[in-house]
């Protein structure tokens, strides 16, 4: 088989209980600077917000309150809940990481955080990573 390579690194998700207090602790201790307003993604149940501290992009997630895939890591605390990298090939990537024993736990769909690019998300060994469609143009 084949050794496979994931896209470039965009950026790592961080589950948290409040969007607004985890800003000001990352801009106070990090000297984070805020990427992005807060945005709802209604389609992933959760609300965001990008901020950067030198070169890492991180997303800070919380629950909308509707049911989310954060509820039980909110449960335990901050964590770190996913990688991200970009693929050009969204479906074939999939095809690949499932043919490799690795499982879609969200299948491809927009997101308006990343203008409606494609996202889906894939679980193995214990780690989440999130395929960001990559842009094409």
């Amino acid at each position: 088989m084949s050794q496979y390579k994931l896209g470039p690194f965009h950026h790592v998700g961080v589950a948290v209980r409040d969007i607004n207090t985890a800003v000001v602790q990352f801009q106070t201790l990090f000297g984070a600077v805020a990427e992005s307003e807060v945005i709802h993604d209604e389609a992933q149940h959760v609300r965001l917000q990008f901020v950067k501290t030198g070169e890492l992009l991180i997303e800070l997630l919380e629950p909308d309150g509707t049911p989310s895939p954060l509820d039980g890591l909110i449960k335990r605390g901050v964590a770190i809940y996913h990688t991200c990298h970009e693929v050009n090939d969204l479906d074939a990537t999939l095809e690949h990481l499932r043919a490799s024993g690795a499982k879609v736990v969200s299948p491809p769909k927009p997101a308006v955080a990343f203008d409606h690019r494609r996202v889906a998300f894939v679980m193995s060994q214990g780690l989440m990573v999130e395929l960001l469609e990559a842009k094409h143009g």
